[in-house]
């Protein structure tokens, strides 16, 4: 009835002593609704740290297109007491969609607390593709790492990053996916690529597959 009266202050009070998810929510979505977003976040920092009812608190803003007030709470939900791994990631995806220079930043700050692979659909959603290839990196998925940065080279790739990845692989075929790769995109650096692989890839396979391009004098 308080939310129904629009005294929010009195109906965060009331939620405050009740103290079970629903009711927080209740205030919350009414708050949210008459653009209160001040007693919103204050009753939505006590959602939050419910995994099982994150999801429905984020749906709700972003039905109404209230991203940056929805950042504004998972950003303080990150120093709750009570804060979970859901948080982090949550703020993540947000980041992908409607903040995206923050999300480097975000993905090595806090990259102990995300849940990885699902920030990983995220960044591949919203074609964040640095973002996916340290995450893949991160979570030992260098295979992947691998992939993504021949797939979207233009925005991803770099001789750096691709060496780190590369020499961690366990399908062995990237190293002659990755030759034809750098003679393609890289030629000057195919030798540098060669050098890290001596010792991993079949000498006599290698060479073979250069005489197939028609460049074998390259290396």
């Amino acid at each position: 009835m308080l939310v129904r009266l629009g005294d929010y202050t009195s109906a965060f009070n009331a939620a405050k002593k009740a103290d079970i998810p629903k009711v927080w929510k209740e205030v919350c979505f009414a708050c949210v609704r008459a653009k209160e977003f001040r007693t919103a976040s204050q009753c939505g920092v006590n959602i939050i740290i419910h995994p099982d009812h994150l999801e429905d608190l984020i749906k709700f803003y972003e039905r109404f297109g209230y991203y940056e007030e929805l950042i504004l709470l998972l950003e303080s939900g990150m120093s709750l007491e009570r804060t979970h791994n859901g948080i982090f990631t949550e703020l993540g995806i947000m980041y992908a969609k409607y903040d995206p220079m923050r999300l480097m930043d975000h993905a090595r700050t806090y990259c102990q607390r995300l849940l990885i692979p699902k920030l990983i659909r995220a960044c591949e959603q919203y074609h964040m593709w640095n973002e996916a290839v340290f995450l893949h990196s991160q979570y030992d998925q260098f295979d992947q790492a691998i992939l993504t940065m021949m797939e979207h080279s233009p925005s991803c790739w770099k001789h750096d990053l691709f060496a780190q990845n590369i020499v961690k692989v366990s399908n062995h075929d990237l190293f002659y996916k990755a030759m034809l790769f750098y003679l393609e995109e890289e030629p000057m650096l195919l030798n540098d690529l060669l050098r890290l692989l001596t010792t991993k890839i079949d000498l006599a396979k290698c060479v073979a597959v250069m005489k197939n391009t028609g460049h074998i004098a390259l290396i």
